[in-house]
């Protein structure tokens, strides 16, 4: 026994408890440490100053000296505002400890998110802090972020917390803190100590948010989602969607973990009601046929400072075009390079003379380079492999009367649609010109890609385009009418013709079709996910060069 805690109604009660416990104390050779201990008397609502002695020496009272138990201080004024001012005072200095050190801005991020911010969620928790001085402490803690980052002071909190198109290993604080406070909420209401569950505190936030609430709508959501049953989301097929665990069937931890699951995601929910009304930082809402990123710390700890910057202010379009210092300062919004106004999009897909110069077929073939090579690695890798008909015939194994076949099975390779030849063909149309093969179909037409195989004589007609994130969509049906005519007189000459196109946004965003093409061609698991990292690095590195290179009249690549 460490440390004991009393409650008594009357000073008399008090005194002879405190007899008492002396006497069993010394009774058992132990001894009290009047010193360390503290009084507490409260009459009509008032603080008293009575005092308590533990034999002949006194026991200090809260007012005179503060005590902490249990990680919370207790003061003379038994409220938490002064706890919250030094919480305060703790995340400036901690921010400006960080600040202070010589590390790089990605390890400071590293150090808020790892270092600062733990320690800051414990006090968060015991002590009541209004939900609008925690928005203030997020406002403070985001700016030292936005600093680190190396974007400006316009972008949105959506940007470095929000779950969206891009998404960053960075910690909400007022989300964290609305999640340990539901927590908390729902650790003592529904506690398997009736004594706690009955006289659970009210936990106090402020008049705009209370974990009350908060469980409640969250477990009618989930009471909901389980009346409802599985809803299919997205366009994969039926049963491809992810499983969600039942609430009646959840135990009293899952419980709490799902209803702070819910909490995060009514988070999420407001910062997308809230970017669907930005204008030009919400464009990423209308983006529905690209797949989302996800950062992680090694990624953003392999990047060069620029690059993560340059790749979120063009995300979220807060990168200096002509039409942004137009707006912000009053420059002239014109084109360098041509006549016409300079936004973003003009600068990356749209200016006449970057066209003209080769400077975005330039980095259409950055691209179209990480994709032939992961084909071309795969075609080799199929050609390798024994015919479809020696594989099929060594499956097959004899097996003794009276015995039991061997349960090892050899993995069979992933080959995907390419499975079914051994003398596949590709054509690439970078530094040579692309002649499609005259013995599938005559044409004039140049499709980036093709890769076909005479034997079982079908061919892929792949053509790959770096658009605009809004026109994802848009250039796939494009692309998919422009070569249909093609498959079509390919498949009159019998042959088994499909025309896929794929799009990675000029960004870094890949389309939907990328992973569909991918996956057809056996690339799958680790080798899919390094390939589109791979892809979308070419689309970026290459539309940042076109981005540093927006002044100059003369082109010459990389």
């Amino acid at each position: 026994m460490d440390d004991m805690t009393t409650l008594t109604s009357t000073i008399p009660c008090t005194r002879r408890l405190l007899r008492k416990l002396q006497e069993n104390i010394e009774w058992a050779r132990m001894k009290f440490k009047p010193s360390k201990s503290r009084s507490l008397s409260v009459v009509k609502g008032k603080l008293s100053d009575q005092r308590f002695y533990i034999g002949e020496e006194p026991i200090p009272t809260v007012a005179e000296k503060p005590i902490k138990s249990l990680g919370r201080w207790y003061d003379a004024t038994l409220k938490d505002t002064v706890q919250v001012e030094q919480l305060r005072q703790d995340t400036i200095s901690g921010l400006q400890s960080i600040e202070k050190t010589m590390l790089p801005g990605r390890l400071k991020l590293w150090c808020l998110q790892f270092g600062l911010l733990p320690r800051l969620m414990w006090p968060l928790t015991i002590y009541e802090v209004p939900i609008s001085k925690v928005d203030k402490l997020e406002r403070l803690v985001s700016s030292f972020a936005r600093k680190w980052l190396g974007v400006p002071r316009c972008l949105s909190n959506i940007a470095l917390y929000g779950k969206g198109i891009l998404e960053l290993p960075l910690s909400s604080l007022t989300e964290e803190y609305k999640s340990t406070k539901v927590r908390l909420q729902m650790m003592l209401t529904e506690s398997r100590d009736p004594c706690v569950a009955k006289t659970a505190p009210t936990l106090s936030t402020g008049r705009k948010w209370t974990p009350a609430a908060a469980t409640h709508q969250a477990k009618s959501a989930l009471k909901h989602r389980d009346i409802v049953g599985a809803v299919q989301r997205g366009r994969g097929g039926l049963g491809l969607g992810e499983s969600e665990p039942s609430w009646h069937k959840a135990s009293p931890a899952q419980r709490r973990g799902l209803v702070v699951e819910e909490v995060r995601r009514e988070e999420q929910a407001a910062r997308c009601a809230k970017a669907v009304s930005q204008g030009k930082q919400g464009q990423w809402m209308r983006w529905e046929d690209v797949e989302k990123r996800k950062f992680s710390w090694k990624e953003i700890w392999d990047m060069e400072a620029f690059r993560t910057s340059f790749i979120l202010r063009a995300t979220y379009d807060v990168l200096p075009s002509p039409q942004n210092l137009n707006q912000w300062y009053g420059e002239d919004p014109t084109c360098h390079l041509c006549p016409s106004p300079a936004n973003l999009k003009h600068i990356l897909v749209a200016c006449k003379t970057s066209l003209t110069q080769g400077r975005y077929t330039w980095r259409h073939n950055q691209v179209l380079k990480c994709l032939a090579a992961a084909l071309e690695s795969r075609r080799t890798v199929i050609n390798a492999l024994p015919s479809p008909s020696v594989l099929s015939a060594s499956s097959g194994q004899f097996v003794r009367e009276g015995e039991k076949p061997p349960k090892t099975r050899q993995p069979k390779p992933e080959t995907g649609h390419l499975g079914a030849a051994r003398d596949w063909r590709l054509l690439v149309d970078l530094e040579q010109r692309l002649c499609f093969p005259a013995e599938i179909a005559p044409t004039n037409l140049r499709p980036d890609l093709v890769l076909w195989s005479p034997s079982i004589r079908s061919v892929y007609i792949i053509e790959l385009t770096v658009p605009w994130e809004d026109n994802v969509g848009e250039a796939y049906e494009r692309k998919k009418l422009r070569y249909a005519e093609l498959a079509a007189d390919a498949e009159q000459r019998g042959w088994k013709a499909t025309v896929r196109p794929v799009e990675v946004g000029c960004r870094g965003f890949v389309g939907r079709s990328v992973p569909g093409l991918l996956k057809d061609m056996g690339i799958r698991g680790q080798a899919q996910q390094q390939t589109i990292k791979a892809l979308s690095s070419a689309a970026e590195r290459a539309s940042q060069w076109l981005w540093i290179r927006r002044r100059d009249n003369s082109w010459a690549p990389k």
